[in-house]
């Protein structure tokens, strides 16, 4: 019966623990609140005017610049593609809702490829399992391995897919937690004046 009650405690104090950790975490996201409010899975800053030249993984800043592998071993800059807008994808093999959404990203690059760089960030693999998994679903749009969690902590990821819709200055327009269609992808930026969704 002690046991059991010991056992029960530690649970309880653990979730409440838990509980703490993650309010500090989202409310230290300051376009948490605002995300949770306005498009449901998406936040996007329309305005130019709202932007700021801090760096910060969140909408209205510069994005936070990184140097991860190609799958060939290449060193890739994210601030490379700048003068060009960026969808960023974050996503991982083993990811239900990613495994979704990859039709749906490679679709937007065989259309937009030319207008929109898309980078898609693996998490957490290495890249002989990301090669074999791309190349059966046929993907052929730029991917980089993230194997320590580099990016991932750097842009404090709350789970994938997470997407971030850059401009060509490099500012964070949008962000988008969950798959998307290419249809989605398309609406966001044109919302943005970076593309025309008759194009």
């Amino acid at each position: 019966m002690v046991a059991r009650l010991i056992v029960a405690v530690l649970i309880t104090a653990g979730a409440i623990a838990l509980g703490f950790i993650s309010y500090a975490f989202f409310t230290s996201r300051s376009d948490f609140s605002r995300f949770t409010l306005t498009e449901g899975r998406g936040i996007f800053a329309d305005d130019p005017t709202d932007l700021t030249s801090e760096t910060a993984p969140q909408v209205g800043f510069l994005a936070p610049d990184f140097t991860l592998e190609d799958l060939t071993g290449q060193k890739v800059r994210l601030s490379e593609f700048r003068g060009k807008p960026v969808f960023l994808n974050f996503w991982a093999t083993w990811c239900p809702p990613c495994r979704k959404e990859l039709p749906q990203l490679q679709a937007f690059h065989e259309r937009y490829g030319e207008k929109i760089t898309l980078v898609g960030v693996n998490w957490g693999e290495s890249a002989t399992t990301v090669k074999e998994f791309l190349e059966r679903f046929s993907v052929q749009y730029l991917n980089l391995i993230d194997e320590r969690g580099t990016a991932f902590v750097l842009y404090r990821l709350t789970g994938i897919p997470e997407s971030f819709f850059i401009d060509p200055e490099g500012y964070i327009r949008g962000v988008w937690i969950g798959p998307l269609t290419t249809e989605e992808i398309v609406k966001g930026f044109a919302r943005l004046g970076l593309l025309k969704e008759s194009e």
